[in-house]
């Protein structure tokens, strides 16, 4: 018990934010570090004091580059991280992770660094729970600032080795589509490396596009995606007196659009499979008829009228029991009756109106048939006096 509530406390307080926040910044801060001195090893700045040993240094090798962008990030992540941003925490996991994968698989050294890195996102992991923001300002500019970091890194890493692919990459415009080409993971193949820099460089660029680029656009979209479901569900709880089509056969798709196209307002109800029968405009909402707890999210209380037009009996019969379990609907449930012989069983549910297009059909052919005039009134004679409700 007690430890499961330390573990509670350390996966939901804000101190957990902020401990992460700055073990990512330390973590970046000695990633840094520990690659300038080993740069720095020409001089000793003690004696040559700290200009001649900066001089020193030159241009960082180009296996460097990667892990020196990747500390950069980790700090500018803490930032989010600190507020507790979803977005920041998922890619600063990914981003340790390859760290990792570049000690051990590329420089092929694990050193007090590495474990570092390993034992924060052991930590990061643990504390999943204390950094449930889902923002969509972050989640945009962690996102951008990810995918332009690493698109910087590809072209000028691109360029700066450009003489090690076949053909040399000498342009901006060929460093910028050989980028794209490895983020995006298509690899056409018109441009390959060499050398062995060349290809340890591409293979960075392609398991950090692999993991940043991606997971930075999934995220964004996602996150879009939830954001238009929750627009929905909000207009729907505003709803009332509105009208609820239940099922996926082509009357209630058409007669969902003929109630959308007269102003009403109408929900439509039917399983993730069948959503494309109504057009793109509909409010449907996706899920199991026969559940409550879907009818419910359709706001079935303040409705005016709900019509089951399953094509199967057995499953409107399941609906309109349903809703009886709901107390507190007024609404007037209309159903029809695909099979005419389950006529007697589906009214004993006692619905506002019950219809049989076989039994509307025979009737009006036969009028046709003999020679009967047939008017509005007598369509709507027929539907009132024999289907409905006593």
């Amino acid at each position: 018990m007690k430890l499961s509530a330390i573990l509670n406390v350390i996966e939901t307080s804000k101190v957990t934010r902020k401990m992460m926040s700055l073990l990512l910044i330390l973590n970046g801060i000695f990633i840094i570090y520990s690659i300038l001195l080993s740069r720095g090893i020409y001089l000793d700045w003690e004696i040559h004091g700290f200009s001649a040993w900066l001089k020193s240094l030159g241009v960082l090798k180009l296996l460097d580059i990667p892990k020196v962008m990747l500390a950069c990030a980790l700090i500018l992540l803490s930032i989010f991280m600190y507020l507790g941003a979803r977005i920041a925490w998922c890619v600063s996991l990914i981003l340790l992770a390859t760290i990792i994968f570049l000690d051990v698989a590329v420089y092929q050294q694990m050193g007090f660094q590495s474990y570092f890195s390993f034992i924060l996102a052991i930590g990061l992991l643990m504390s999943w729970r204390a950094f449930p923001h889902h923002s969509l300002t972050s989640a945009g500019f962690v996102a951008f600032i990810c995918i332009l970091s690493l698109l910087l890194f590809s072209m000028l890493g691109s360029l700066y080795i450009g003489d090690e692919f076949k053909p040399h990459i000498t342009t901006l415009m060929d460093a910028f589509y050989f980028s794209i080409v490895c983020m995006t993971t298509l690899g056409f193949g018109d441009i390959v490396p060499v050398s062995t820099n060349a290809r340890i460089f591409t293979l960075t660029v392609v398991i950090l596009g692999i993991t940043v680029f991606t997971t930075s656009i999934v995220y964004v979209m996602g996150f879009l995606a939830r954001g238009t479901r929750d627009i929905v569900k909000k207009r729907i709880a505003k709803m009332h007196n509105h009208f609820i089509i239940i099922g996926s056969s082509v009357l209630a798709s058409q007669l969902e659009k003929g109630l959308r196209e007269q102003g009403k307002q109408v929900i439509a109800i039917c399983t993730d499979k069948n959503k494309a029968t109504y057009d793109v405009q509909a409010n449907i909402i996706e899920g199991d008829p026969t559940n409550l707890k879907t009818l419910l999210s359709a706001n079935i209380a303040k409705a005016s009228w709900v019509a089951t037009l399953s094509e199967s009996d057995a499953e409107n019969t399941f609906i309109l029991l349903t809703i009886q379990e709901c107390s507190n609907v007024n609404a007037k449930l209309i159903t029809i009756i695909n099979q005419d012989e389950n006529r007697d069983k589906i009214s004993r549910l006692r619905p506002d109106m019950l219809f049989s297009l076989a039994s509307l059909g025979k009737e009006i052919m036969m009028k046709v048939l003999c020679g009967e005039s047939i008017s509005s009134s007598d369509v709507t004679d027929l539907l009132l006096n024999k289907y409905l409700k006593s």
